[in-house]
């Protein structure tokens, strides 16, 4: 699994709709990684203005990737590699925070979305990870035909190492294909000590 960073020339990256975006990067793929239903996903999200980041299941090709634009490859298997119990990760990640009843779709608060239990065991819990630290912003409204999609940070444990790489490989909750779902992880950064401190 490869993730790739890509930084567009001024604003080219948000210039199309999610349902565009989806195709541009599917159209360019094998039939097989597009169908495959197990093993990682393809996943993306938007990072800002210019920058979209994603998530291929084997070493990307070239022809495989976006045009006009510079790019960041990451090789995800020494991470997932040394997921561990008991480990803290910060984490980011951009979701359709909605629950289902019935036919209809209700929004709910990222916390509530990530760690309620509504039907068993929590997002959270399913995933692999308990959440340390939590926090979340409304990035686009849901619409007809468009999820409804919130970014949301924090700091995680890890509780279960296989559980937390599945959720890496497919993401988590629904809206994939617009843009959602996409979990990463990082080195939490350290608190800052007082002035003077070393």
């Amino acid at each position: 699994m490869y993730r790739v960073l890509y930084h567009f020339p001024g604003r080219r990256a948000l210039s199309l709709r999610p349902a565009e975006t989806q195709r541009k990067i599917i159209s360019r793929l094998p039939a097989e990684i597009v169908t495959s239903t197990s093993g990682p996903r393809v996943l993306w999200r938007r990072e800002s203005d210019a920058r979209l980041h994603v998530q291929y299941p084997a070493q990307p090709r070239a022809e495989w990737l976006l045009p006009g634009a510079s790019i960041k490859v990451t090789d995800m298997h020494p991470l997932l590699a040394q997921l561990a119990e008991h480990q803290v990760w910060d984490f980011n990640l951009s979701a359709h925070t909605v629950q289902r009843h019935g036919s209809r779709e209700q929004a709910v608060p990222a916390d509530e979305w990530l760690t309620g239990s509504h039907s068993g065991a929590s997002r959270a819990y399913r995933s692999g990870f308990r959440v340390l630290r939590l926090s979340s912003s409304g990035t686009r409204r849901g619409t007809a035909g468009l999820a409804r999609e919130t970014r949301i940070r924090g700091l995680l444990q890890v509780e279960d190492p296989t559980a937390l790489q599945a959720a890496l490989e497919e993401g988590i909750g629904r809206g994939r294909a617009q843009g959602l779902g996409m979990l990463s992880l990082s080195r939490p950064s350290l608190p800052k000590g007082p002035a003077g401190a070393p």
